[in-house]
């Protein structure tokens, strides 16, 4: 998630997404999309073989949020 996105209550963003920077997100946001605008729509998806090939190598960092 960029900076400075707001995110609407009762909005899912799944797992893999991207949220630009400044983003208004007003609609729920599928497993490897990547978002952006005012409001947010769908730009492009992650290659979510490769996504999910490095998530069960334990190559992401867990940010916590």
């Amino acid at each position: 998630m960029g900076a400075r996105c707001t995110i609407i209550p009762g909005v899912t963003i799944e797992e893999g997404a991207v949220v630009a920077m400044g983003s208004v997100v007003t609609k729920d946001v599928p497993k490897g999309a990547v978002v952006g605008g005012n409001p947010a729509k769908i730009l492009k998806y992650r290659d979510l073989e490769k996504y999910d090939k490095l998530k069960s190598e334990n190559k992401f960092i867990n940010v916590g949020i």
